[in-house]
């Protein structure tokens, strides 16, 4: 997968998902999606504002996880 393709992606998520909602609840839903479209298990210690807070942040995490070059 391209780094183009996790952005597209993201993008998508993000724009389908509203801004209601406790951020545990908001960051909850982020993991579960990446989960979902990007087949990657995570651990409770990544389920975080760095990791997920930000369509940005998510992408760095999961191109970092998917070894994406």
């Amino acid at each position: 997968m391209r780094p183009q393709d996790i952005y597209d992606r993201i993008s998508e998520f993000s724009g389908i998902r509203p801004g209601a909602g406790s951020d545990e609840a908001k960051l909850l839903e982020a993991a579960l999606f990446v989960e979902d479209v990007f087949g990657l298990r995570l651990i409770d210690d990544e389920i975080c504002e760095e990791n997920l807070g930000t369509p940005a942040s998510m992408a760095k995490f999961i191109i970092k996880r998917l070894e994406v070059i």
